[in-house]
C-alpha cells in the first residue's frame, strides 16, 4: 500500500467519459471497515484498487482514542465471537485479540439510578413511589424496561428484518406503548436512553425486533467477547497496510460519473480517477455531498436524503483519583437527567478505570451541541458532582466525540425510522449501474462492525462476477 496524504496529485483528466480509459479495476470511496474489506478481496483475485478516503485517518466509525488513558474506543467497541469475517481478518493481519475485561463496577448492584434529582441503587429505585412501571419492570434497570416491554422478537432471525412480510412492524414504537397503557411518565423514561431513534415517535418497531434478533444471534456462538491488543483501530489500519494499491487520505469524493464502461469519481483537490467499477462504502448522510451521474435509483435517492442516524455524544472524563467506593455504588449511571448514562472505562478489570465516559443519545444531545469545548466539559464535570459530590476534583476533560455532527459520518449507526426498512432496507445494498455499494447500513444480517464487514465481502462478490 502505499498511504497518501492530500499533497499528492495522482492525476488530471478531461471531463468526458468517452475519452478515458479506466487504469484501475475499482476505486472503493471510504477506508472504513467495508470499504477495505472490499477492497482487499478484490486485490485478492488480482484486481487494480484504489481506496479514496475523505478524512485525515484510517478507520471510520472505528475509532481508538489513543490520547486519552485507557484508549477507550469512541466507535467499534467490542469484538463478539459471532464476528466471524471480524476475528478471522484480524486473525490474518497477525494483530493480537484479548478477552474484554468485564469490570466488577458493572454491575446491577453497583447501579446509579439518578430519576429528577433524587439518586437511588437498584433496590432503592424498584420500591420508589417515582418508579412509573408495573410490577413486572420495577426491579430493572430503566434501559432495559424498553426491550423487556416490546418482547421477544418475532423475527426468524436478524437478516429476516429486510423480509417484506414484517413491514407490519415497521410501526412508531410510541404507538405500541400507548396501547399497552403505559403512562407519559413511563414513556419519558422509556425514551431516555433509546438508542435507535431521537424520540420513541422516531423509532421503528421493527428495528428495535431486529437489534433483539441481532443479540440473539450473537449470544448463540459461545466465546469471550474481545478488543484487539492496543485498539480496535489497530484492525483497519492494518487492513489498509496490507493493500497493494493506493490508500489516499483527505480525498473526499465529489462525483461520480458512470456509464456502460466504466466510471470517473472526481475528488475535491481536482483530481479525476477512473476505473471499470465502484465501491461505495459510505454512511448515507455523507452520499449526500457526491453528485452521482446518472442519478440513483428513486429509492436510494430517498434513503440518502431522509434516512436517520443515531445522534451519539460522548464526553471522555479522564479519573485523576477514584471517587466511588465509599457507599458501595460505582461510576455506573442511568439518568433522565443530561448525562443520561456513565459507563466506567475498565478494560482491565480491575475496578480502577483510568477514565469514565458520559454517553448521551438522541434529543438530549441538543442540548450539548450548542456548547463549545470549555463549556462542555465544565457543564459535564459539574453535573457527575452533583450525582457523585465525592467526584470534585477527581475529573478532566479528555475528548468530546459527537458522530452527528462529523460530516464524514453522519450520525453513530443508522437508526430506522417508521417505514424506513420497508422502503429503503432492501435498495440501498443493490448495485446501480457500475456502482456498488456496502457499509454496516447495508449490511443483510447482523450490525455494527460485523455488518461492515459481510457488505464489503458482498460488494467485491458482485463485481467479481462481472469482472
Amino acid at each position: 500500500m502505499k498511504l497518501a496524504g492530500a499533497g499528492v496529485v495522482l492525476a488530471t483528466s478531461q471531463p468526458l467519459l468517452r475519452a478515458q480509459v479506466a487504469s484501475l479495476d475499482v476505486i472503493v470511496i471510504g477506508a472504513g471497515l467495508a470499504g477495505l474489506h472490499a477492497a482487499r478481496l478484490l486485490e485478492a483475485f488480482g484486481l487494480k484498487v484504489r481506496v479514496l478516503e475523505a478524512s485525515k485517518r484510517i478507520g471510520g466509525r472505528i475509532f481508538t482514542l489513543d490520547d486519552v488513558a485507557g484508549k477507550p474506543e469512541a466507535g467499534g467497541n467490542q469484538i463478539g465471537a459471532a464476528y466471524a469475517r471480524t476475528v478471522d481478518v484480524t486473525t490474518q493481519l497477525g494483530l493480537k485479540l484479548e478477552p474484554s475485561g468485564r469490570s466488577p463496577l458493572l454491575r446491577d448492584d453497583r447501579l446509579v439510578i439518578h430519576v429528577d434529582g433524587e439518586r437511588y441503587d437498584l433496590a432503592e429505585w424498584g420500591n420508589s413511589a417515582a418508579n412509573p412501571f408495573a410490577e413486572a419492570f420495577r426491579n430493572l434497570p430503566p434501559d432495559r424496561v424498553l426491550s423487556r416491554v416490546v418482547g421477544p422478537s418475532p423475527l426468524e432471525s436478524a437478516a429476516a428484518f429486510r423480509d417484506p412480510k414484517h413491514a407490519k412492524w415497521d410501526v412508531p414504537a410510541l404507538n405500541v406503548l400507548r396501547e399497552k397503557g403505559f403512562s407519559p411518565a413511563a414513556l419519558q423514561l422509556m425514551a431516555v436512553t433509546n438508542g435507535l431513534g431521537d424520540t420513541l415517535a422516531e423509532t421503528s418497531l421493527l428495528n428495535l425486533f431486529y437489534a433483539q434478533s441481532n443479540i440473539a444471534e450473537i449470544i448463540k456462538i459461545k466465546g469471550p467477547t474481545q478488543n484487539i491488543v492496543g485498539g480496535n483501530q489497530r484492525l483497519p489500519e492494518a487492513m489498509a497496510r496490507s493493500l497493494k494499491g493506493d490508500v489516499l487520505l483527505q480525498r473526499r469524493v465529489v462525483a461520480v460519473d458512470a456509464d456502460t464502461r466504466g466510471a470517473v469519481v472526481r475528488t475535491d483537490d481536482g483530481v479525476a480517477h477512473r476505473a471499470r467499477f465502484v465501491v461505495c462504502a459510505l454512511p448515507l448522510p455523507t452520499m449526500r455531498m457526491i453528485a452521482f451521474t446518472p442519478a440513483l435509483p428513486k429509492a436510494h435517492a430517498d434513503a440518502v436524503a431522509v434516512a436517520a442516524y443515531g445522534k451519539v455524544t460522548q464526553i471522555h472524563l479522564e479519573v485523576t483519583r477514584p471517587f466511588w467506593g465509599d457507599d458501595g455504588l460505582a461510576p455506573y449511571l442511568w439518568s433522565n437527567g443530561p448525562l443520561e448514562r456513565v459507563f466506567p472505562q475498565d478494560s482491565r478489570g480491575d475496578g480502577n478505570p483510568p477514565s469514565v465516559i458520559v454517553w448521551i443519545n438522541g434529543a438530549e444531545c441538543a442540548s450539548w451541541d450548542r456548547l463549545d469545548d470549555a463549556a462542555f466539559g465544565a457543564r459535564a464535570i459539574a453535573e457527575l458532582e452533583k450525582v457523585y459530590p465525592a467526584s470534585k476534583g477527581a475529573l478532566r476533560m479528555a475528548k468530546r466525540i459527537s458522530w452527528h455532527h462529523n460530516a464524514l459520518a453522519g450520525g453513530a449507526w443508522i437508526n430506522w425510522a417508521p417505514t424506513q426498512i420497508t422502503r429503503f432496507a432492501h435498495a440501498i445494498s443493490q448495485p446501480a449501474g457500475r456502482v456498488h455499494f456496502a457499509g454496516e447500513h447495508t449490511g443483510h444480517t447482523l450490525r455494527g462492525m460485523e455488518a461492515a464487514m459481510e457488505s464489503g465481502e458482498r460488494a467485491a462478490t458482485e463485481i467479481l462476477a462481472r469482472a
